[in-house]
């Protein structure tokens, strides 16, 4: 039996990271063009499943190398309240809880809003890059679709 992702139906509002510079070197929230993206289900926000697609286009899976995308939610635009509600680990075996390099591919993350059984109002994508010097730069797409 083989698996298929869903890729959902693509809406450009729903664009979490597309920079205009295609890779990144450093932590860093998501972006479309240049600009920070969240995306707000709203002031009365209820209880929403979705799933993050992220087209890796490069990263670092050499001796060392660790990049994690996160999915996170918040009540405050992300002054503070962040929660990671979905991860995506890529990078170097030794590095991650599995024992497979993981890089260059098409990843589905499923998530909610929820935390605690409080739903909670906006969205962004988070990349984290654990190494000082990567040997690769991390470069990808992310965009949201109904679960």
């Amino acid at each position: 039996m083989s698996a298929r992702i869903n890729l959902g139906t693509y809406d450009a509002e729903t664009l979490l990271h597309k920079p205009t510079t295609a890779a990144i070197t450093a932590s860093a929230e998501g972006k479309v063009g240049t600009t920070a993206k969240v995306i707000d289900f709203g002031d009365d926000a209820s209880r929403m499943d979705a799933k993050a697609i992220i087209d890796v286009a490069a990263a670092g899976t050499g001796t060392g190398q660790k990049q994690v995308i996160n999915i996170q939610v918040s009540d405050d635009n992300f002054a503070a309240d962040i929660y990671n509600v979905g991860v995506l680990e890529l990078g170097d075996a030794a590095q991650l809880v599995g024992d497979t390099d993981v890089g260059v591919g098409r990843y589905e993350i499923p998530f909610n809003n929820l935390v605690n059984g409080t739903p909670k109002r906006y969205c962004r994508v988070y990349a984290t890059i654990a190494v000082t010097s990567p040997v690769t730069s991390l470069e990808y797409t992310a965009y949201l679709v109904p679960a």
